[in-house]
Formats: C-alpha cells, sequence, structure tokens
C-alpha cells in the first residue's frame, strides 16, 4: 500500500507545444512597413521549419535572425528559449524566457516554461512565484496549485506549500491530488497528526476506495498507531478480501511486532493475490537465503511460499527459477536443475536463465552437462564469448583438448573486450598444459601478460604450471613475488609460492606457507593436499595421515 507523491515539477510539453497564433499586427512597429512584416514571416516559418528537422543551429541563427526584424516578437522570445534550454545553455535560456513572459499579455505555455526553467536551475522561490501567477490567471487548472506548491517546499517555504494545497482544497473540494501532497508535506514537517488528519478526511470522502484506506493505514504507521493501521487494513479486506497488498502491509506490521507467525499467515494470503507485485513477492523471499541454510523452519517458509507462487504464475519462468536457487542454496543441484530447466521452457530468450543452468552444471562437477547446455546456449547467443570459454572448460574436463583449442579460437575471432580475450587464452593454455605442449601454453601465458601485465590470476596460473614442472623456478618466483605485492593475503597466490618453495625442496618454508593458507580458507581442501605430499615427501606418513582426516573430514562436510 505505498502512494508515490511527486512534489518536484511536472515537465511542460516544451518540445512540442508551441504559440498557437503570431499577431504580427501587434508584434511589428507600423513603420516597418509590409516588406519587413513579410521578411519576418518568411524568417520566422523557416526557423520553425529548421527545428522541426531538428537542425537547431540553423533554426537559432533563423530566430535571432527573426528577433531583430521584430524586436517585439514573443513567440520567437518563446522559440529561442526552448532552443538554449535544450543546449544547456542556462543564461540565454533564462534570458529570452523571462522577455517572453514580460513582452506578451498572459500566456500558459510563456509562463509554464519560465517557471519550469527556474526549477530546473534551482531557483525555486522564482519558480513557485510564476506558477503563483499562474494559479491567479487561471484558477481552474488543478495543475497551477500542484505546480506551486511543489516548488515552494523545494524551497523549503512549507507554510507557503500548504497554503496553496489549502487553496486548491477549497476550489476543488477534497481529492487525492491536494491531500496526498499535504499529508506528504506534514510528514516532512513532522507533524503526523495533521498528515493523519488529511488522510482521514480523505478515506471518509471515498469510503469505498480501498486505495485511500491504504494511504490513511501509511499514515497511521508512520505517526505509531499501529493498532489503527491494523483496523484499517483489516477494513480494507472487509471490502475486497482478495486485496494482497492489505495482507502485505500486515505481514510487515506484525513482523515490526515481532508476532511471526501471524507475519507469516498474511504474507501466505498476500502471496496468492495478484494485486501485490510478482517482484515485490521475489524481494519479500529474498531475505530467507540468508538464513534457510541454518534454519529449517525457514526453509520450510521459502518452500511454502515458493510453491505457492508456482500455482499462481504457471506461465511465469521466474517462480521456476525461485525453486532452482533455493534448491541450489541447499545444495540440491539435480533439483535445482530441474526447475532451471522448466524456466527455460517458460522462456529460452533470456541469457541468464541459460547462465544460471550452465552455473549449476558446474557446481554438480558434470562437465557432459555443461557441454551439452553450453552448445544449446551458443546457438541462441553466438555473440556472448562467455560461452566459448564454459564450452573449451568443458571440453578440457572431457580431455578433449584439442576440440577445446578450436572452440576458444572462434570465441578469439569475435571478442573484442580485453578480458573476454583473457578467459579464452587461459582456456587455451589449460588445453595445451593438459597435452604437454608447455612451449605453447608458455607462450600463451606471455601474450595474456603483455595484454595485462598485472593481471593477478594470470601471473600465479603461470607461476603454478611452472612449479608443478620444476621449471624456470626462478622465472616462477619472480612472478609470484608480484602477485603477492598486489594481494599478499591471498591464499591461492600464498600456496603457488608453497609450491614453488617445494619444488626447490624448501619443505619447512613451503609448510609454513600452506598453514597460512589453511588459516584464511579453512575449507579448502586443496591446501592439506598439498602439504599431505610435501609430508609423504619428508617421510613423515602421520602428517601425511593427519592431513587425509581433514581432507576426508572436509569432504564430508
Amino acid at each position: 500500500m505505498t502512494k508515490t507523491v511527486h512534489i518536484t515539477l511536472s515537465i511542460f510539453l516544451l518540445a512540442t507545444v508551441g504559440c498557437k497564433s503570431i499577431s504580427f499586427s501587434k508584434q511589428a512597429s507600423s513603420d516597418n512597413g509590409y516588406k519587413q512584416k513579410v521578411a519576418f514571416e518568411t524568417v520566422y516559418y523557416e526557423a520553425n521549419k529548421q527545428k522541426v528537422l531538428n537542425n537547431k543551429e540553423n533554426a537559432l541563427r533563423l530566430y535571432h535572425e527573426a528577433i531583430v526584424l521584430d524586436p517585439k516578437s514573443h513567440a520567437t522570445m518563446y522559440q529561442l528559449a526552448k532552443l538554449y534550454y535544450q543546449a544547456n545553455k542556462s543564461n540565454e535560456a533564462l534570458y529570452w524566457a523571462e522577455k517572453a513572459v514580460a513582452q506578451s499579455p498572459y500566456n500558459h505555455w510563456y509562463s509554464g516554461q519560465l517557471g519550469q526553467f527556474y526549477s530546473k536551475y534551482g531557483n525555486y522561490t522564482e519558480s513557485a512565484n510564476v506558477f503563483a501567477e499562474m494559479v491567479v490567471e487561471e484558477p481552474e487548472e488543478k495543475q497551477n496549485y500542484t505546480e506551486t506548491a511543489g516548488q515552494y517546499f523545494n524551497a523549503k517555504n512549507y507554510n507557503q506549500s500548504v497554503i496553496y494545497l489549502k487553496k486548491m482544497q477549497e476550489r476543488f473540494g477534497i481529492e487525492p491530488e491536494s491531500s496526498t501532497r499535504l499529508e506528504y508535506v506534514y510528514s516532512a514537517l513532522g507533524k503526523t497528526d495533521l498528515a493523519v488528519l488529511e488522510m482521514e478526511k480523505l478515506a471518509d470522502h471515498f469510503p469505498n476506495d480501498i486505495q485511500y484506506k491504504g494511504y490513511l493505514s501509511e499514515a497511521y504507521q508512520n505517526a505509531g498507531n499501529t493498532e489503527k493501521a491494523i483496523k484499517t487494513l483489516n477494513d480494507i479486506l472487509t471490502i475486497d478480501p482478495n486485496s494482497g497488498k492489505a495482507y502485505y502491509a500486515l505481514s510487515k506490521i506484525y513482523h515490526g511486532m515481532l508476532n511471526e507467525k501471524l507475519a507469516f499467515d498474511n504474507l501466505k494470503k498476500a502471496f496468492k493475490h495478484q494485486d501485490l507485485d510478482l517482484v515485490q513477492k521475489l524481494q519479500a523471499i529474498s531475505t530467507y537465503f540468508l538464513v534457510i541454510k541454518t534454519d529449517a523452519s525457514k526453509l520450510k517458509e521459502a518452500t511454502e511460499l515458493s510453491d505457492i507462487l508456482l500455482n499462481v504464475y504457471p506461465n511465469a519462468s521466474e517462480p521456476f527459477i525461485l525453486k532452482s536457487d533455493i534448491e541450489g542454496t541447499m545444495g540440491n543441484y539435480s533439483i535445482a536443475r530441474e526447475y532451471n530447466i522448466k524456466a527455460l521452457e517458460k522462456d529460452q530468450s533470456d541469457y541468464k536463465l541459460w547462465g544460471k543452468l550452465i552455473s549449476i552444471d558446474e557446481r554438480m562437477g558434470n562437465s557432459a552437462l555443461q557441454l551439452e547446455d553450453a552448445k544449446k546456449a551458443i546457438e541462441l547467443f553466438p555473440n556472448v564469448i562467455q560461452l566459448y570459454a564454459q564450452i573449451g572448460y568443458a571440453l578440457i574436463q572431457e580431455q578433449e583438448y584439442y576440440q577445446a583449442i578450436s572452440i576458444t579460437e572462434e570465441g578469439l575471432e569475435i571478442a573484442l573486450d580485453k578480458n573476454e580475450k583473457i578467459d579464452l587464452l587461459q582456456c587455451q593454455a589449460t588445453a595445451y598444459q593438459k597435452l604437454n605442449n608447455h612451449a605453447k601454453s608458455d607462450g600463451i601465458f606471455e601474450n595474456i601478460l603483455s595484454i595485462s601485465p598485472y593481471n593477478g590470476v594470470i601471473i600465479n596460473n603461470y607461476a603454478y604450471s611452472l612449479a608443478i614442472r620444476k621449471e624456470k623456478l626462478f622465472i616462477a618466483d619472480s612472478l609470484i613475488e608480484i602477485a603477492l605485492r598486489m594481494e599478499p593475503n591471498n591464499p591461492f597466490f600464498l600456496d603457488t609460492k608453497a609450491w614453488i618453495f617445494f619444488a626447490k625442496k624448501e619443505y619447512t618454508s613451503a609448510l609454513k606457507l600452506l598453514d597460512q593458507c589453511m588459516e584464511i580458507d579453512s575449507k579448502n581442501p586443496e591446501y592439506y593436499r598439498h602439504a599431505k605430499e610435501i609430508f609423504i615427501e619428508m617421510g613423515n606418513q602421520t602428517m601425511a595421515n593427519e592431513m587425509q582426516s581433514k581432507i576426508d573430514f572436509i569432504d564430508v562436510k
């Protein structure tokens, strides 16, 4: 039940509306004679033509010629002001807008333009005064009152803002525009009792309109009168038992009161009705993701709410994605994948859904599925470079190294972004490593570093590649030191440094670094595997067994 009150200026139709006519007999001086009048008309209408054709520079030049021919032409002044405004030239725009208003009898468009310009350039009081004059000239035009009140509000002249909104009510009676703006002003001033009074008058005047009762409930809530807010929302549900917005508002109130049972009961009811936007429902359920892994009751609630959305929106993809995200968060990747596929059945044109599916495949460690899904996706999105790298890595997992190199070459032919090229080249380097073509992989690493010399990930991967081969250890050590200067506590970089020490048979130094890695990221089994390998090399089977125990514990969890 949220209302939006626009206190700021409503833009006049400056781009399309101009003067309806030009009275040349009044604008042109009588001594100009017939020829000067014709010359003015010719130039003025040619300027209008150039403006319509969007040739603004030509139009501006011609309007200036026209104002020389008839210095009193307020229509020309109006057009000059408009063009200077569009060109972001504030001084010139204000100059001609002020002259147009001063030169002519009252004209709604001229005054509206000047009021807009004043507001645009932060002269809120001047803007408000212009619109206040428009109220006098056109007392039956509602917009003049709201613009005046809005500009006085912007100028922090709140009393004047209230005065003009009250004038609006005196002329037009109780209606939404003035009442909601008054409530907004009173709330901004901290006068919650007056804000409530305005909403009570509005709700009483339209007793069967639940929207205004919703506004009233909000006003009660802002004033700290929770009891009346709840009663008003229940009144709405008496009139319309299918008001999802009312149930949602009740849910938020009860949540604030720490009554989680009533909060959830009303949230469930809100989810069953489509007057509450699906986006709001998804936002409401998103908070559950913070706790569902550790709180079984919240997981049950999230599941129940997501099931409701599946029933209410059977043809939308979002509820299926929500189910997929819940299952994925809980580690149920196979089920998550099934829901993701159902989402794709609703909308195959959304690349984000394909990205989620491929990500699930990666988490499952199923390279065959990753390859299958990425190939389907690339048929629909051949210009998404990420897919070429994903297919490449899946092919590497499937030991199809030459195919991985081939697909990344395809990607490199169309890749424009530097980072995308780096991803593809990194994939190629990995494929060549698997083929034991280290000269080729090293060349690719060096190529990448020529493109991005301070890319920590590439520096680390290149150094690690050298370390595990026990080749060019001086280069490997120099590289990893550069990476560690950029990120001294990065456990991946420290692990590579440890592996360089291991290659040099400096086992104690290597183990010290691996201890640091374990402290930083205790749940990564890779560091324990490396430590185990070092202990075996040292002949310390006891410590090797201890490392294996820790690996087993992490794998079980």
